[in-house]
């Protein structure tokens, strides 16, 4: 594993006086099931509450499982001045004028080739995602038989750069992720097969459903990557304490980000392990939840 940060030139905007007056600085926003709504569409209601957020001086920043090139549609939609984003579960920090990679934290090549080795003994594809900034590629792709129609849908669909691979071979460059795609009926027992060949401490897998795809998945990464360790390598430098972090989400792969901020919320279409962890349960992402955390965020109501 290498975690590598590359903050050079980067310059904060300053914080406004109205900011100052509120308990919390940063907002980090979970995208799937909390800022898009149950059709993958984003609420107007919670496009103007991060703008009002935004105008109170509040850092608002995107923390999601999606790559940046996923994600950008989301943000031009959205239409602020945000500097940076977390991206890949906190794999990734980017600047979003650029696309500038700030951080990146990837899975040891040794390891890669043990995963790759592991998906491919079940028949499945395999999906290998690299930083597009260093590789020139998002994904590599290495062919099987099992759930290929998934993989097929995938590929129709992804913005991503991918290239195929007829044989596993690991670029100079190590991955951020890598994931198969898998039958509703049988993610569990795939899942669990990742967790009985490989600890906690080389590498953190999660179980998911992918709404922008309409697909579920299990992804690995790095052992310390989850999308509090994203968040803490873009507070960190601005001088934001964890304790002034908000973070909303719904789904086990924001857990983390909850489990520590100084406030945790639960969507109310979160998973129970999430809504366990949360302080505040605000309502469905279909019923404008997001906007009502924030406007109890802006009026300081604990």
């Amino acid at each position: 594993m290498h975690i590598v940060c590359l903050f050079w030139g980067f310059q904060p905007r300053g914080l406004s006086a109205r900011v100052m007056s509120l308990k919390y600085r940063f907002l980090a926003i979970d995208v799937d099931g909390t800022l898009m709504n149950s059709r993958n569409e984003l609420p107007p209601a919670h496009r103007q509450a991060l703008h009002r957020a935004h105008e109170a001086g509040m850092i608002v920043c995107l923390c999601t499982g999606r790559m940046l090139a996923e994600a950008r549609a989301v943000l031009d939609e959205i239409g602020l001045d945000s500097d940076v984003g977390v991206f890949v579960f906190g794999a990734i920090v980017s600047e979003l004028s650029t696309g500038r990679t700030m951080h990146r934290t990837t899975i040891a090549h040794h390891l890669a080739d043990r995963l790759v080795a592991h998906f491919r003994s079940l028949g499945s594809p395999v999906l290998v995602l690299y930083d597009s900034a260093e590789a020139g590629v998002d994904y590599r792709y290495i062919p099987g038989e099992r759930n290929r129609k998934y993989f097929e849908r995938w590929l129709q669909i992804s913005p991503s750069r991918t290239e195929h691979l007829a044989e596993w071979r690991p670029l100079p460059f190590e991955p951020v992720r890598i994931g198969v795609i898998e039958d509703p009926a049988h993610i569990g027992e795939t899942f669990t097969s990742v967790r009985q060949a490989f600890s906690p401490v080389e590498l953190k897998c999660n179980s998911i459903f992918a709404p922008n795809y309409g697909l579920h998945v299990v992804e690995c990464f790095a052992p310390t990557v989850n999308k509090w360790h994203g968040i803490m390598q873009v507070a960190g430098p601005m001088g934001v304490d964890g304790s002034e972090v908000v973070a909303i989400g719904d789904d086990v792969n924001d857990l983390e980000m909850i489990r520590h901020a100084g406030l945790g919320v639960a969507m109310g279409n979160a998973v129970a392990s999430v809504k366990a962890v949360a302080r505040w349960h605000v309502p469905s992402n279909d019923e404008d939840g997001l906007a009502v955390a924030i406007e109890r965020i802006l009026k300081n109501d604990e």
